[in-house]
């Protein structure tokens, strides 16, 4: 038995989310039946990296798994490739440390979120358009107080596990792109629906005269009653999971 690791890249749009679910089309339960499949076993144990939800995309999910095969690990990417749908891709693939864990050992993550400014067919599946253009520097300055190990309950959607809420927030900035904003965010780890939550509060807090001890204000009375809304599904990206160089 050797241990695997995969780089996937998937449009979440046709998908339940990242966690394979009776019934349901996943990306978990699409690849470990492709993986299955190639290896000719009757089940593959696929571990993510981060359990995306239903229409979040990603262009860096890690996935690892163990198994017995024949084929090199840097040829899986390869050998899957006829055997995935479109809307998932495996970028890269390899053999990693028998210990190694796409969740467990994981460092950190960065998810990205796109408000689109205009009307776009091309870019709408993949940015969200706001009713209401935000002013980019109070967006800032409502996202950049949130930098550092806090704790952040009020952007964890109810109905959610109770993971530890501090989080170690390395960075949360926006930047432009092409279609309009992308905030881009990056976390020891991510609470349910956080960054999201965290994306709408932004949106609510701008439109006033202190963004940021708007945003200050919310985190402080850690209730998701003190927060915006979740804003939609379809902007958030996985766009990569940080590991110590030694399983990189």
């Amino acid at each position: 038995m050797e241990t695997l690791r995969l780089r996937v890249a998937y449009d979440g749009t046709e998908f339940h989310g990242w966690q394979r679910q009776p019934e349901r089309r996943t990306v978990q339960g699409v690849l470990e039946a492709a993986l299955a499949a190639l290896l000719e076993v009757e089940d593959v144990a696929l571990h993510g990296a981060g359990r995306t939800d239903a229409g979040v995309h990603a262009r860096g999910q890690v996935a690892s798994f163990r198994a017995r095969t024949p084929i090199p690990g840097a040829a899986l990417k390869h050998a899957l490739a006829p055997r995935l749908p479109r809307d998932v891709r495996v970028l890269d693939s390899a053999a990693a440390a028998d210990d190694f864990d796409a969740r467990r050992s994981a460092l950190a993550r960065r998810y990205s979120y796109r408000l689109l400014r205009a009307e776009d067919p091309l870019e709408e599946r993949f940015a969200w358009r706001p009713r209401r253009w935000p002013e980019p520097a109070a967006l800032e300055a409502a996202t950049r107080v949130l930098e550092g190990r806090r704790d952040f309950s009020s952007f964890r959607s109810t109905g959610s596990s109770e993971s530890n809420p501090v989080c170690d927030v390395t960075k949360a900035r926006w930047v432009t792109w092409d279609g309009g904003l992308r905030l881009e965010i990056v976390a020891d780890h991510f609470l349910y629906h956080m960054v999201r939550s965290i994306v709408g509060t932004a949106l609510e807090v701008c439109a006033a005269g202190d963004p940021a001890g708007g945003m200050l204000a919310v985190m402080e009375a850690r209730e998701r009653s003190a927060a915006g809304p979740t804003a939609p599904a379809h902007g958030l990206c996985l766009e990569e999971v940080m590991y110590p160089e030694v399983t990189s």
